[in-house]
C-alpha cells in the first residue's frame, strides 16, 4: 500500500493541509521540520486515519472534537485506489470520499495484516 494523498482539514495544528506524494518507483519521502512544526502530529494523523482517532485524543487543541477530520487516498499493490476519511467518534468513523459510512474492513486489502 502507498499513501498517494493526505488531506487534513482539521486535526492537531493543521487546518486544510494537503500533501500529495509522487508515485514514481522506488521513491522515498522524508518529512522534516523544526521543533513544534507538527511532525509528531502528522504521524498521529496518519495512524488515526487508518485506525481511528483515539477517544481522549490530545489533537483537539485547535479544532473541537466534533470537527476533527483526516482524509486519505491510498493505492494497493494491485493498483486499486481508495479515497476515504476518518472523523472523530465512537463508532462508524470510517467514511468514503462523500462522507458515507464505510465498514472498517474496507481497509483490509490495503493494510493486510497490520492492525
Amino acid at each position: 500500500m502507498r499513501i498517494q494523498r493526505l488531506e487534513i482539514p482539521a486535526f492537531g495544528p493543521f487546518t486544510n493541509l494537503d500533501l500529495r506524494f509522487d508515485d514514481t518507483p522506488n521513491d522515498f519521502h522524508l518529512i522534516y521540520g523544526l521543533n513544534e512544526a507538527g511532525k509528531s502530529s502528522l504521524l498521529r494523523a496518519i495512524r488515526d486515519l487508518f485506525f481511528g482517532i483515539h477517544g481522549q485524543s490530545s489533537d483537539n487543541f485547535l479544532h473541537d472534537y466534533g470537527s476533527l477530520r483526516i482524509k486519505g487516498t491510498i493505492i494497493s499493490k494491485k493498483g486499486d485506489q481508495l479515497i476515504f476519511q476518518r472523523r472523530k467518534g465512537n463508532k462508524n468513523t470510517l467514511l468514503d470520499a462523500e462522507g458515507r459510512q464505510l465498514q472498517d474492513s474496507a481497509l483490509t486489502p490495503y493494510l493486510g495484516s497490520v492492525d
